[in-house]
């Protein structure tokens, strides 16, 4: 039996480069998902509209994690409203599954969770006890 080593390899490369590209892609879907969860919750608690279609990514770049590990860093843009009839910029920064910050751009103010420690259900949750009335400002 004749193995072509040129062919075999070249066929073992494609196979690893596809599979690198899907592992690619559902990640990044995963990611996205994660992160309209996340900043749709958010702006429930602050009763603006999450408007999810607007969702885009604008950066991507490849960094190390908190271990040492390689790993994305996305950051997404997307709009919400107050009113319906007014639209607002938010970006969300998510490094590997990591949601490290969410920033809301008002005319009021600019609201930031997650400077510095990463963004997680607990943040993100602004009412009940433990948060004061003056936390769900968006400024």
């Amino acid at each position: 039996m004749y193995l072509d080593t040129g062919g075999t390899l070249f066929a073992i490369a494609m196979l690893f480069l596809v599979t690198a590209a899907l592992l690619f892609w559902s990640g990044s879907l995963k990611a996205r998902e994660r992160m309209v969860q996340a900043c749709a919750r958010l702006c429930q608690e602050l009763k603006v509209q999450f408007l999810d279609e607007t969702v885009s990514l604008t950066s991507l770049k490849l960094g190390r994690g908190p271990h040492g590990w390689l790993e994305f860093t996305r950051v997404y843009s997307f709009e919400f409203s107050g009113t319906g009839k007014d639209r607002w910029q938010g970006r969300a920064v998510l490094a590997g599954r990591r949601m490290l910050s969410v920033q809301l751009d008002h005319p009021e103010g600019v609201t930031i969770l997650g400077a510095g420690a990463p963004v997680s259900p607990e943040t993100l949750r602004l009412t009940g006890p433990a948060a004061p009335a003056e936390d769900r400002r968006l400024h």
